[in-house]
């Protein structure tokens, strides 16, 4: 009995030692596996986090650009318009200062006549 025993014990044992083998360089496997895919997770997700990271600065600085330029704008049309402004009044002053001059010439030409310029270059 011993015998028999010991033969079917060594036999059980020898084939427990390869399923513990054939467990563990699977389980060594997939702990490996499982070990890459989470170096890989976090690699990914460390890049994702530095190129968000990068775009929202970028995404600022495009803000505050384009506030800059927004108030460049303002200021740009403001001036302009001030100048536009100024033109129109030197405008009007000068359109007053044609019909005076245009009044003060129609009443020339009534009080002395007109002026013949062919005569007058003739001479000169």
């Amino acid at each position: 009995m011993i015998d028999w025993a010991t033969h079917n014990l060594i036999s059980l044992g020898q084939f427990l030692t390869a399923v513990g083998t054939v467990v563990g360089v699977v389980g060594g496997l997939w702990i490996k596996n499982k070990r890459d895919d989470n170096s890989m997770q976090k690699y990914v997700m460390r890049v994702m986090q530095q190129q968000n990271r990068e775009t929202n600065a970028d995404v600022k600085q495009a803000k505050h650009d384009y506030q800059e330029l927004r108030q460049l704008h303002e200021t740009t049309v403001r001036q302009l318009n001030e100048q536009i402004g100024l033109k129109e009044e030197e405008n009007q002053r000068l359109r007053a200062r044609i019909r005076l001059l245009k009044a003060e010439n129609d009443a020339y030409h009534a009080k002395y006549g007109g002026i013949d310029y062919e005569e007058f270059l003739e001479k000169h």
